[in-house]
């Protein structure tokens, strides 16, 4: 038996490291093109997430108000961040008008902004139980 097998043809062994680079170089440019897009996505849902946190406070409100017996006013302008339980870090509402909601919690409607960090969202509250729509002109 003199055909030994420890001895096979090189060339069909394996890959050559050439092959592997260009392989490599391909994932990576593939991974380059994508990776931007996944996140914008990723950051687009975290801030939809946010925002959605934001309106919950907003309409919480009504429940806060019922819950403490009384009326509550919340001013034009800048809200304080410690009038609005359940508010996200880094957030600010600015209404355009005054928030009125009542004790039982209906509230008379309002609008303004979301803003956290140059990113801005409009809003309004609808009467009678403060319904949140986004991006719509707030009345001024």
């Amino acid at each position: 038996m003199s055909g030994s097998r420890l001895h096979a043809d090189p060339a069909a062994a394996g890959f050559t490291l050439l092959e592997l680079v260009v392989v490599l170089a391909l994932l990576g440019l593939a991974t380059a093109l994508v990776a931007p897009a996944g996140f914008r996505m990723i950051d687009s849902w975290r801030r939809a997430t946010e925002v959605d946190a934001v309106i919950g406070a907003l309409v919480a409100v009504g429940q806060q108000a019922r819950q403490q017996g009384r009326a509550l006013r919340l001013e034009a302008g800048e809200v304080p961040a410690d009038t609005i339980p359940g508010l996200p870090e880094g957030w600010t509402v600015v209404l355009s008008q005054p928030l009125h909601v009542e004790a039982n919690g209906a509230c008379g409607g309002s609008g303004g902004e979301l803003r956290s960090q140059g990113y801005v969202r409009t809003f309004a509250l609808a009467p009678p139980y403060c319904r949140a729509r986004l991006d719509v002109e707030p009345e001024r």
